[in-house]
């Protein structure tokens, strides 16, 4: 149950990685599916995709690194290696939107329609990159008694952290939630009229999510800011909150600039 790599043949295919083409794959065509249902230019938004993901997965990266700095200290010419792993999500996630947000003004588009757009895609996206996150072994979960805890090898990072003990699937988890949120999305596509709500609200419901899930999930120490009795409470919850708090505000200013020009 660690299949990091997938071989066939001389051909060696990493299981993450292959999500991520996945993600890729499916969400572009979905969002060129919305795209020429809004009116978008298709072109177009093929550019804002890429400048999107690219933006992504570099400030992922960054902010995997500066969480970890002290130990790319000893050998900075690691911070490019992204095969070797690590990102972190919300590093991703903020690059993204301003990236997309940015490079969808500058090309002509309207920045919360294809924001929209994209939204279904991205949720989806979600649920393949956990799905590779459980089949790389990474962001594994808790020790846990639950009757579908999963026992993960020993040279895997949940097997050199608790040995044999079962943990909390929390990357499949965050899958279901992932598609919880893409059929959600997918249905309010066509309800939600005020431009940029879908997206937001997508954003805030990640957020919230993601608050009681982080619970299953096995943290380092210095992820820990504060403990409340037997409860830790984690930078991602804490990003989560803040998160949640803006996409509320975001929702919100949208709306009441819709009433002003109606």
């Amino acid at each position: 149950m660690y299949p990091e790599i997938f071989q066939w043949g001389i051909l060696h295919v990493r299981s993450y990685g292959l999500m991520l083409a996945v993600a890729f794959l499916v969400g572009t065509w979905l969002a060129l599916r919305e795209a020429r249902r809004l009116g978008l230019d298709e072109d177009k938004v093929v550019s804002v995709v890429l400048i999107t993901l690219v933006a992504s997965i570099l400030g992922a990266r960054a902010l995997y690194v500066l969480e970890h700095v002290h130990e790319f200290r000893r050998e900075w010419g690691s911070v490019l290696a992204l095969w070797q792993g690590g990102l972190t999500l919300y590093g991703g996630v903020i690059a993204g939107t301003v990236a997309g947000l940015w490079s969808a003004r500058a090309m002509g588009l309207s920045m919360w329609r294809l924001a929209d757009a994209l939204t279904p895609a991205v949720a989806l996206g979600t649920m393949f990159g956990r799905v590779g996150c459980y089949l790389n072994g990474c962001c594994y979960g808790r020790p846990t008694t639950l009757p579908w805890g999963v026992h993960f090898p020993s040279d895997s990072y949940a097997g050199l952290e608790f040995g044999n003990a079962a943990v909390h699937p929390s990357q499949l988890y965050f899958a279901l939630a992932g598609l919880g949120l893409f059929a959600i999305a997918w249905v309010l596509r066509r309800r939600l009229r005020v431009p940029g709500t879908l997206f937001w609200l997508f954003l805030l419901l990640f957020a919230l999510a993601r608050i009681p899930l982080d619970v299953t999930r096995a943290y380092e120490s210095d992820a820990i800011i504060v403990r409340l009795g037997g409860l830790a409470v984690t930078e991602s919850q804490l990003t989560s909150a803040v998160l949640a708090l803006f996409a509320s505000l975001m929702i919100l200013r949208l709306r009441r600039e819709a009433r002003g020009r109606a």
